[in-house]
């Protein structure tokens, strides 16, 4: 089975976020998978119309985007991607590695968990679960049940390169 391309969006302005990016795209890659990271694509660039070109075109390449959805409010473009990504059929995975939430969205906007293919949320107290959604405790790797929900992800959505 061809391993999808892979847009990872997320926020990344500060050390933390980068690196977790870079990790995480590292972990990914790893299993086989390539990724688009806007951080890396993005590097040296300052002028916005070419960083908006170039995230565009990553998107326009992917068979899959994985959405971090951590913090007190998903990062505002990311929620752009994941809105280009539904509009134009490509499936959404959505990560919140963190706990901490409210109401009954866990933290996430119910425009963004609706907008997930599948959706993978952290949390100390057990959650409604559902075919297309993972509970992750906050000690636990994530990286394993991810590579479960992509592999079923991909194996629905033909690869586009």
């Amino acid at each position: 089975m061809k391993k999808p391309w892979i847009y990872l969006a997320g926020p990344l302005f500060t050390r933390g976020e980068i690196a977790f990016n870079q990790q995480l795209t590292d972990g990914l890659r790893a299993e086989g998978y390539r990724v688009y990271l806007p951080q890396q694509e993005c590097s040296g660039v300052t002028e916005a119309n070419r960083l908006y070109e170039i995230c565009i075109l990553g998107l326009e390449e992917a068979s899959v985007v994985l959405v971090i959805l951590d913090g007190a409010d998903a990062d505002s473009g990311s929620c752009f991607e994941v809105g280009y990504a539904y509009a134009r059929g490509i499936p959404v995975v959505g990560l919140r590695t963190d706990f901490r939430g409210s109401g009954e969205h866990m933290g996430v906007n119910l425009m963004l968990t609706h907008s997930c293919t599948h959706l993978l949320l952290t949390s100390h107290n057990p959650l409604q679960s559902g075919k297309d959604f993972t509970q992750l405790k906050p000690e636990e790797d994530f990286l394993p049940k991810l590579l479960v929900a992509l592999e079923a992800v991909a194996g629905a959505q033909n690869a586009r390169t």
